[in-house]
């Protein structure tokens, strides 16, 4: 499971655009583009309805239990492409060996070095 979490954030590495300069509606309308033909139906009811300035309640009783569910994700898959085509690029992890910080000496009255393990 890990490695296909890998391999999908790699992908989505890959899928991002180069140009950071992207244009916000472009991406909205790219990020529509990820829903099918059916859940693109379920949001535009959905939206009809907000915009109409009904409540939550009752746009769940108009369109039924299930179709409000299914849009209400329908407008999460789309947030998420929104998010991922909008976000900047992700900064790779440095391999190799973390930097090793040098030991701190300890000195004594006269300034000479004592050793790590000797008691104070």
């Amino acid at each position: 499971m890990k490695t296909l979490s890998i391999l999908e954030r790699r992908i989505a590495a890959l899928e991002r655009p180069c140009n950071m300069d992207i244009d916000p509606e472009n991406a909205a309308i790219d990020a529509l583009d990820a829903l099918n033909e059916t859940e693109l139906g379920l949001v535009d009811e959905f939206m009809n309805l907000v915009w109409a300035g009904f409540p939550y309640e009752q746009i769940s009783e108009m369109m039924g239990e299930e179709s409000y569910k299914a849009a209400l994700a329908a407008i999460e898959k789309a947030d998420q492409e929104y998010r991922r085509l909008t976000a900047p690029p992700a900064r790779p992890k440095r391999r190799g060996k973390p930097l090793e910080l040098p030991k701190e000496h300890r000195y004594d009255e006269c300034g000479l070095g004592v050793r790590e393990d000797a008691e104070a």
